[in-house]
């Protein structure tokens, strides 16, 4: 006791923030709460909207562009690709298009009929040391209308989309842009088709092509302006899970968003007749505790404009629906002719109260 005595009475001495100490206590280590953990207890949830960068090359190579395959893995499902980026050497302003094929690529270089242009237009190079992305919009330069990037699919489970990505040709004594590409990744395998992974995401993997050294790419195949294998530099962007909540879904379009038949150009269906202009059933009434107000039957008229004859015995009775002792100024209300028998309406309003006891009287004279 002395002990911890002797140690608060040094603490409070040493720093003022121990003068509202009392004593000491020893804890078992047991009792001590754990410190919080350097690393997550699980990982993080990855979004639906995915971008994945290939390295870059210390050591590119380049030229007018390059064709590769992208491919999904093993039991993935669709996944829709939402934009491309590239890489060049060029800082000025830069011609590009983008067209891809499902599927492989092989024996169909340069066959324009196979493939689907998706994006095309003017873009500021980056430089060799960033991603230039495609515009995502349409736009139109020089009276020549260009195309933003227009997303496609990849199906699930090992299927495959080719893209052809390439800078047009610049007029003579203009510096060309070259779209960069990597050398092979392995190196015996120059000169041959044989293509390894670039880089990979749990959903995709992007493979190796033949870099182009014409625009556009040559029929050819096996010409000399093909170099094979040769990796893509760049950022594809895309959309994991298209069909959500369908992860696993590996066709395509989305089973939601295929229509069983087209829209028709106008609604079918049209009314059965004329509508009457009258209700076919009379309006439902409540009952009020204030004195019942008057309203005129529209079909009978007298001599005098903007008056009814409420002798009639077509008049009827109903209840006050806004539950007051005045009838608003747009109905008809009674007015007293304490000469006449009968009872007139006028435009004016009135008290209800007065005005219901000649009523009453009028009616009953005619009984």
């Amino acid at each position: 006791a002395n002990e911890s005595q002797t140690l608060i009475d040094d603490l409070r001495d040493k720093a003022p923030i121990f003068e509202a100490a009392t004593g000491v206590e020893s804890i078992e280590t047991e009792r001590l709460p754990e410190p919080p953990s350097d690393s997550p207890s699980s990982s993080p949830t990855r979004g639906n909207y995915q971008i994945l960068e290939t390295y870059i090359d210390s050591r590119p190579t380049g030229s007018y562009g390059i064709l590769f395959e992208v491919k999904t893995r093993p039991g993935v499902g669709t996944i829709l690709v939402k934009s491309l980026s590239f890489i060049t050497r060029f800082e000025g302003m830069v011609e590009y298009e983008v067209f891809t094929k499902l599927g492989s690529s092989a024996g169909q270089h340069g066959k324009f009929k196979f493939f689907d242009l998706i994006a095309s237009g003017r873009v500021k190079g980056q430089g060799p040391n960033a991603f230039t992305r495609v515009n995502e919009n349409d736009e139109t330069y020089n009276s020549k209308t260009y195309t933003g990037f227009q997303s496609v699919h990849i199906p699930g489970d090992r299927a495959s989309r080719s893209f052809y990505v390439t800078i047009k040709k610049v007029p003579d004594g203009e510096e060309q842009p070259p779209i960069l590409f990597s050398y092979p990744i392995n190196e015996d395998n120059e000169g041959k088709p044989v293509y390894e992974v670039v880089t990979s995401s749990p959903e995709i993997e992007i493979f190796e092509g033949d870099g182009v050294l014409e625009e556009p790419f040559p029929k050819d195949g096996d010409s000399p302006y093909y170099r094979r294998p040769r990796g893509f530099l760049g950022v594809v962007e895309y959309d994991m899970a298209p069909c959500f909540p369908l992860v696993n879904f590996t066709g395509w379009p989305c089973p939601y968003m295929k229509l069983t038949r087209s829209p028709t150009p106008k609604p079918t269906l049209k009314p059965t007749q004329n509508p009457t202009g009258q209700p076919t059933t009379p309006p439902v009434t409540e009952k009020s505790s204030i004195l019942p107000t008057l309203i005129i039957n529209q079909q009978e008229s007298n001599e005098n404009a903007g008056e009814a004859n409420l002798g009639s015995s077509d008049a009827a009775f109903v209840t006050d629906e806004l539950g007051m002792n005045e009838v608003p100024g747009d109905l008809l209300v009674k007015k007293i002719d304490e000469t006449s028998s009968n009872c007139t309406c006028s435009w004016r309003t009135h008290p209800v109260s007065i005005c219901m006891l000649f009523v009453l009287v009028s009616i009953l004279r005619h009984l």
